[in-house]
């Protein structure tokens, strides 16, 4: 192989090598701050839900925007109006009005920027109230079916539309980058021409 093949080849397969490892190496965005805050005690009710993220995240469109919020109370009713704004990496979640004194939980599920669906909760009270706690409970435990912020906040991806395409437009950019590095070996090396012999120059004279 030639000098030029061999430098070829050696860039082809760190391309190669490089987009295999772009999406998973990618990290996942994470809740940075919220209000209310975790375990926060409010004299009344908020009139919205506000989390700030450490990056950006994705607005699949107008219709759906990725994002899903839920503040429940212990009898599983949702406060939540329904209006959720997604404003780079910034949700904020609207609340039904006359939220009585009572332990919540905000329930939450985003897109991260490299594609993940992250999820967790907040839980806070309003006025003088014991935290929420699974209904038929007494000792004050959390609920056992609740996504609590000290997990990894990552959400099942397998279905992941967002995630399907990363992982295909990889694939795809890996095949091609594999087939061109097949076509350049393969190609035959360019011969010189033989020089003439010395009866056949004469016999053109």
């Amino acid at each position: 192989m030639s000098g030029l093949r061999r430098i070829g080849a050696g860039l082809a397969l760190v391309l190669i090598a490089v987009l295999a490892t772009a999406v998973p190496a990618s990290a996942h965005d994470q809740l940075t701050s919220s209000s209310p805050e975790e375990g926060e005690v409010l004299a009344a009710a908020p009139p919205e839900i506000v989390m700030t993220f450490s990056g950006d995240l994705i607005v699949l469109d107008e219709a759906m925007t990725g994002a899903v919020v839920m503040v429940v109370d212990a009898s599983g009713h949702d406060w939540a109006s329904g209006e959720i704004d997604v404003q780079g990496n910034t949700v904020t979640a609207q609340l039904e009005a006359g939220m009585p004194v009572a332990g919540y939980q905000v329930r939450w599920q985003v897109v991260s920027e490299d594609g993940h669906p992250i999820s967790g909760s907040i839980p806070f009270t309003i006025g003088d109230a014991a935290s929420m706690v699974t209904a038929g409970s007494s000792d004050g435990a959390a609920d056992s079916d609740a996504v609590t912020p000290a997990e990894d906040q990552i959400a099942d991806d397998s279905s992941s539309p967002v995630r399907v395409l990363l992982i295909g437009a990889s694939g795809a950019a890996i095949a091609a980058a594999g087939f061109a590095l097949y076509r350049f070996l393969r190609r035959p090396k360019a011969t010189a021409a033989p020089p003439e012999s010395g009866d056949d120059a004469a016999e053109t004279l």
